[in-house]
């Protein structure tokens, strides 16, 4: 707790005037200050006419932060099944490398290894192998001890676009075979990292996004813009839908309902999108992020246990804050949070972090206001605490004991001089997460991309 009067008793003369000044630190919230047990605002005055006794309370969220050399961007964490969180740092085109960190549940880094270029968030495999992609798609797999198992370079079109919104993301189905996005969808072995096939209709064009996997085996994967593919374990095309427009994109992963639906964010320009399709590829509706059409959605879509669908946005500018939305399975619009524009007139606080849905049914996500947001199942806030003046694009993993991971950036020459980013540990109420179908990024936290069954 910042502020004062401090903690004690102090004497002061009838008829003083006392002023008083709180503020909770970072990382603490309900937040309250009392005076003879009535709250009053945080800061304040009284006029000593006799005893009086003024409090400040707030609750420790933080349960600790790991400084890293580099800022964490998009990189989600995974969790291992010893507990070792992993982590990446320096993803943005202006950094030339980055590096994977392997975290024990103490916050003590055991272990990590230098990427050649700005790797992405990591995946365990079958084994505790991590296989993580580089901004320019090469693929890493690392051994639990931190050596490198094998690495892939070979594509068929080595010089492609590399896109510098979303995640390329390696998905791994459940007989361990790494289904990767880059000049085409690739299968690779994961004990050799040898290609078995390549799959891309359209040859010159590249990926966008991250492949996943539904219940039934078939990936799922973007090929350029609009063209959405499911295609077979043995190569072979499921079948082939599109999005309306040709400039309509995704750099979000969909996510996947037990009956084989897709629900996936996409934007043209500044309009932003929700999709859903069914198992056979055929669209069932679509929905318009409203508000001036100037909300894109960068966050990618998650599953209640209820089966409503929670997207998050990007704001539109400073009259058009980001939102939380939650969508009926039918998609239509059942609440919206709005998320303020905390840095002043003329910000853009986006939230490109996707929400994870805990065991509590509470909704947990970051945002480019610094705080970390915990909404309720009904949309309004639980509590919300400022992490360390970093904005934050990760997406959080939730253990059973109620741990959640989450990474910032850290922007202030106060806080970090080298610029570098921070791996939270918070206290949550959540045993881990919601007992739906696509609960988190990436489904679960190994980040495999794969529907477990829930």
């Amino acid at each position: 707790m910042l502020g004062y009067p401090e903690t004690g008793v102090t004497v002061y003369q009838t008829p003083d005037t006392i002023g008083y000044l709180y503020s909770p630190k970072l990382g603490n919230t309900n937040f309250r200050v009392t005076l003879d047990g009535v709250q009053v605002p945080d800061s304040g005055y009284f006029v000593m006419n006799q005893n009086h006794r003024l409090t400040a309370t707030c609750e420790n969220k933080v349960i600790w932060k790991l400084a890293l050399e580099k800022q964490v961007y998009y990189s989600c964490p995974a969790v291992a099944d010893d507990g070792t969180i992993y982590i990446s740092t320096g993803i943005f085109r202006h950094t030339d490398w980055g590096t994977l960190y392997a975290v024990d549940p103490d916050g003590v880094i055991k272990w990590s290894y230098d990427c050649e270029y700005n790797p992405y968030s990591p995946v365990i495999g079958r084994e505790g192998t991590v296989f993580i992609q580089d901004f320019h798609n090469q693929v890493y797999a690392v051994e639990p001890d931190g050596n490198l198992k094998w690495k892939f370079t070979e594509f068929d079109k080595p010089v492609h676009i590399w896109y510098d919104m979303g995640q390329r993301i390696p998905a791994v189905a459940t007989d361990g075979t790494v289904y990767i996005a880059a000049d085409g969808l690739y299968a690779l072995d994961p004990e050799t990292g040898d290609r078995i096939w390549r799959f891309n209709p359209i040859y010159s064009k590249c990926c966008r996004q991250s492949p996943v996997i539904g219940p039934d085996g078939t990936i799922h994967i973007f090929i350029h813009q609009y063209d959405f593919y499911a295609v077979n374990p043995d190569e072979t095309q499921k079948w082939h839908a599109q999005l309306d427009h040709e400039e309509e994109m995704s750099f979000a992963c969909p996510a996947i309902d037990e009956n084989g639906r897709l629900y996936i964010g996409a934007e043209r320009g500044l309009p932003g999108f929700v999709y859903c399709f069914d198992s056979s590829g055929v669209r069932q509706w679509k929905y318009l992020v409203k508000g001036d059409g100037r909300r894109t959605v960068r966050g990618s879509p998650v599953i209640a246990e209820d089966g409503k669908i929670i997207v998050a946005t990007k704001s539109g500018g400073e009259e058009i804050p980001a939102k939380i939305i939650a969508l009926s399975p039918y998609g239509t619009k059942i609440w919206e949070y709005i998320v303020e524009n905390f840095h002043g007139p003329g910000s853009a606080d986006d939230v490109y972090s996707t929400p994870s849905i805990g065991a509590d049914g509470m909704l947990y996500f970051g945002s480019e206001t610094e705080h970390f947001y915990t909404l309720n199942p009904d949309g309004t806030l639980k509590w919300k605490i400022q992490l360390a003046h970093g904005i934050n694009w990760s997406s959080a993993a939730i253990t059973e004991d109620g741990t959640l991971y989450i990474g910032t950036q850290a922007l202030t020459v106060e806080e970090d001089p080298l610029n570098g980013g921070n791996l939270y540990a918070i206290r949550t109420e959540s045993m881990g997460y919601a007992a739906s179908p696509w609960p988190r990024f990436r489904q679960n936290h190994k980040n495999n991309g794969r529907y477990n069954g829930q």
